[in-house]
């Protein structure tokens, strides 16, 4: 059997069709909606973003700076909605205190922590050395 007809006979029996790609996007453009409505931190995430890209221009950071920042970039928002899905899903089971709840919850919000501080630290190791640069101190 050739590749072309094990790829095709793939995507038959998984049932994947223009239709269920499109569905599927739309499901993950829904759920960065809902994070965009209801996320606490997307504000903060979006100037981020923009501080980032920013610093980045003005201090010509390289290609593997730049993919470093992209990818940190990524897995800080694939975290943030992950927190957010455990959130909402542990407030549909219950509103009140649950102690498996709280540690649902608490262990979410440490995963965004954990990753915000890698992600401060790799700032810090791309451009800290740039900004001492323009103040003439060498590390």
């Amino acid at each position: 059997m050739e590749l072309k007809d094990k790829i095709q006979n793939n995507f038959k029996k998984r049932n994947i069709n223009p239709n269920s790609l499109y569905q599927t996007i739309k499901n993950s453009l829904n759920g960065f909606k809902s994070y965009a409505k209801e996320g606490k931190s997307i504000i903060i995430y979006a100037f981020g973003i923009l501080i980032e890209i920013l610093m980045g221009i003005i201090y010509h950071i390289n290609g593997l700076e730049w993919i470093l920042i992209i990818c940190i970039l990524g897995i800080i928002l694939a975290v943030e909605l992950l927190n957010t899905a455990i959130e909402a899903t542990c407030d549909a089971i219950s509103k009140e205190y649950n102690s498996l709840i709280k540690i649902a919850k608490d262990c979410g919000s440490a995963s965004t922590f954990i990753i915000f501080i890698v992600a401060l630290i790799l700032n810090i190791i791309i451009f800290l050395p740039k900004v001492l640069e323009l103040f003439n101190i060498y590390i």
